[in-house]
């Protein structure tokens, strides 16, 4: 599991002996989950699909959210509303109430062990004197998952929704699902098992936006795990998402064949999502490039370094209509339409494109050249704006 990149800045007002304290703990929160996750293994949601993955992220963001706020810390943005959104995701899991609150109440248990061990004997007293501070923190704490676990579980029976929700977890986590069991998901869902569906993926700011749009919608099906919103529906053949658009930036996969495949093209949808460039759809035909060019910067560290080296070296006004041409040329193949695009005669176009072989030593008339410079000139944008 990758950790976020947090730093931990205990607030002005605390005691320096107590923020020492904190911070040794804080260089051992790795301990922390690792203790909880053992403790928890003891627990059992009985028959709701909470991954894996899920629990350990859910266990460091905790550790992480509890020590800052003991230190009087700004909470990062992607924590201050962390105890709503585990409470909510946990009751759309169908997780049991009693068992939540036993796995949640462990976490003074574990904070509580790991103050002892780092506090030894001679910063005892400050650990004592500060008791009741963690008592309320971590109290705090629960009550706001328990409160939202209680107000989102309520409103998944008001709206009907908590079955379908279940049925969500079990197809996006179920495991492997044989015939059976899409068959089963399909019936309860109303739709087809071999059915083609479309599928989204929002992060960030779009996943609230996703929730209003369709969160309580007939038409489309939506489901929420760990920072991230997943839509799917039924293809139409008059108008798909790419056509009237969702109102809200998402990565998009259409002609999804079949139920089954739904958890493999949510996942791709959410890759597209983490590279979208604009607060538009990203497609595979749009992001691929972008993600080629990443995917093959760490395996080959400097692959586009040549590329843009050269395009640095340039100056602005002449960098500018080099990638001019380059990007239209891709996206036309042809001399004709991309100086009809550019508003140019297709001489111009031609000596341009010269131009763009003689800085960066690779011809975009050669298809394999032309692969390599589009990859490096994919992110390009991105880097030097």
């Amino acid at each position: 599991m990758t950790r976020p990149e947090r730093a931990f800045r205990p607030g002005t007002t605390v005691e320096p002996e107590w923020a020492r304290l904190l911070e040794r703990l804080w260089q051992e929160r790795d301990l922390l989950v690792d203790d909880f996750l053992q403790r928890f293994s003891e627990i059992s949601y009985g028959e709701a699909r909470v991954p894996e993955q899920d629990v350990q992220r859910t266990a460091a963001d905790t550790m992480d959210h509890l020590i800052l706020q003991m230190g009087g810390a700004e909470l990062p943005l992607d924590l201050r509303a962390l105890p709503r959104e585990i409470g909510v995701r946990r009751a759309r899991q169908g997780v049991p109430l009693e068992a939540f609150l036993r796995a949640i109440r462990n976490d003074f248990r574990v904070l509580w062990k790991g103050l002892e061990r780092v506090a030894g004997p001679d910063s005892i007293g400050t650990l004592v004197g500060n008791m009741d501070c963690v008592l309320d923190m971590v109290e705090g704490y629960v009550s706001s998952i328990q409160q939202a676990f209680a107000e989102e579980e309520a409103r998944l029976a008001r709206n009907k929704h908590l079955y379908r929700q279940r049925l969500l977890a079990r197809l996006f986590h179920g495991g492997e699902l044989d015939a059976a069991d899409i068959q089963e998901i399909a019936a309860a869902l109303e739709v087809q098992p071999h059915g083609t569906f479309e599928v989204l993926a929002a992060v960030d700011d779009a996943v609230p936006l996703a929730q209003r749009r369709y969160g309580s919608a007939h038409d489309a099906y939506f489901y929420e795990n760990t920072g991230a919103a997943y839509v799917f529906r039924p293809l139409r053949r008059s108008r798909t998402w790419l056509d009237e658009g969702p109102g809200f930036p998402a990565g998009y996969v259409p002609g999804v064949e079949g139920l089954a495949a739904l958890p493999a093209a949510a996942a791709s949808a959410l890759v597209l999502a983490q590279h979208r460039r604009t607060g538009a759809l990203a497609t595979v035909e749009a992001a691929w490039m972008p993600i080629a060019a990443g995917l093959l910067e760490t395996t080959l560290p400097g692959f586009s370094d040549r590329v843009t080296r050269a395009l640095d070296a340039c100056t602005p006004h002449e960098r500018e209509r080099l990638l001019q041409v380059a990007r239209s040329y891709a996206r036309t193949g042809s001399i004709k339409a991309t100086s009809e695009e550019l508003y140019c005669h297709r001489n111009t176009v031609v000596n341009r494109l010269r131009s763009l072989q003689e800085v960066i030593g690779l011809d975009l008339t050669v298809p394999a050249q032309a692969a390599w410079a589009l990859v490096s000139l994919s992110r390009y944008g991105d880097d030097h704006h």
